[in-house]
């Protein structure tokens, strides 16, 4: 009997010690990063709103630390190419991701082989969500969603709408439009937002769903018109553009920008790097620049990002899935 309590009198003292030097680790490792230059990977090319998040990031990052953080493009393959780069690194906290999501959600839904793992990262901070609007050329015979239902229901396949390419936001948006609403309306992919907007302006397809910052100029010059944002409820800057959700209950489609590390980083390094670019985020600044871009700043903590892209994979994963889509290989 004495024998069996200090048996357990040691086991407590070991898991003690065990506690406590997890908590040292887990403050070491917060303390000492960054111990050297980092850098930001954006899996795109130069430009956009993906850019721009990256390039936020890694100031924002240089600013607060003692070291240099630089933002790396590394485009190609709907952003396998910068991903894999970023899950191949030590995870140290020196290298993080600009994750979308056709990285870390819909690509191992629509390509039969990736180049990468989309598990292996570890969540730092969701970035940001971002509708899409919903535009047609001015001859459309629709100017509401309800109409556009309604038109699309009495010719089933007659009306078509580009994308920037298959798999892409701008393809899965309407896909799930068109399954909520029950229509029938031919996709026309094209090799980026650019030639799909060239030939919405010139008639050559009649819908097309865009982000707001090369949208919102076409409406403005009269080029195109708005009959509803992707977003569950209308936005603040666009109250007089409805919600689709206003006519096909349920529905809703948003972008998202995040920041992720490799898996393995400790939890402290998550915390810290989360905790900078929040605050970094809110100032007034970035939020105004961030604006202009059609994107707002939608912090969470690294959990919260988890069961986000959770919940992500899940409605995308189902409707790829049962809708049999593929991306451009």
């Amino acid at each position: 009997m004495i024998m069996g309590r200090n048996a357990m009198r040691i086991v407590r003292t070991a898991l003690f010690g065990f506690t406590l030097a997890c908590a040292a680790f887990g403050a070491a490792a917060q303390d000492a990063w960054p111990s050297r230059p980092g850098k930001v990977v954006v899996p795109y090319p130069a430009g956009g709103a993906t850019d721009v998040m990256g390039r936020f990031a890694a100031d924002a990052l240089s600013k607060a630390t003692s070291q240099r953080f630089i933002t790396e493009n590394k485009g190609g393959a709907s952003g396998a190419i910068g991903s894999a780069d970023v899950e191949k690194a030590a995870p140290d906290g020196h290298s993080l991701l600009i994750a979308t999501p056709a990285t870390h959600v819909t690509n191992q839904y629509l390509r039969d082989k990736l180049i990468y793992n989309p598990d292996n990262f570890a969540p730092v901070i969701l970035l940001s969500r971002s509708p899409l609007l919903l535009i047609a050329h001015p001859s459309l015979n629709a100017n509401s969603v309800a109409e556009l239902v309604a038109l699309a229901k009495a010719a089933p396949g007659k009306l078509n709408y580009g994308s920037s390419g298959a798999g892409a936001t701008s393809h899965l948006a309407p896909e799930l439009f068109k399954a909520m609403a029950g229509v029938d309306i031919t996709h026309v992919p094209y090799r980026g937002a650019g030639p799909a907007m060239t030939d919405l302006i010139g008639g050559q397809v009649e819908l097309m769903f865009d982000n707001l910052q090369t949208a919102l100029p076409q409406i403005e010059g009269g080029k195109v018109k708005v009959l509803g944002v992707t977003s569950a409820e209308r936005l603040a800057s666009l109250p007089n553009v409805p919600a689709i959700a206003e006519t096909v209950k349920g529905y809703e489609a948003l972008s998202f920008l995040a920041l992720m590390a490799p898996k393995g980083t400790p939890p402290a390094i998550l915390d810290k790097a989360n905790g900078i670019i929040r605050t970094a985020f809110q100032a007034p600044d970035i939020r105004s620049r961030l604006a202009a871009l059609g994107v707002d700043f939608a912090p969470s903590t690294p959990d919260e990002l988890d069961r986000f892209i959770a919940q992500e994979r899940l409605k995308w994963g189902a409707l790829i899935k049962d809708r049999g889509l593929k991306a451009d290989q």
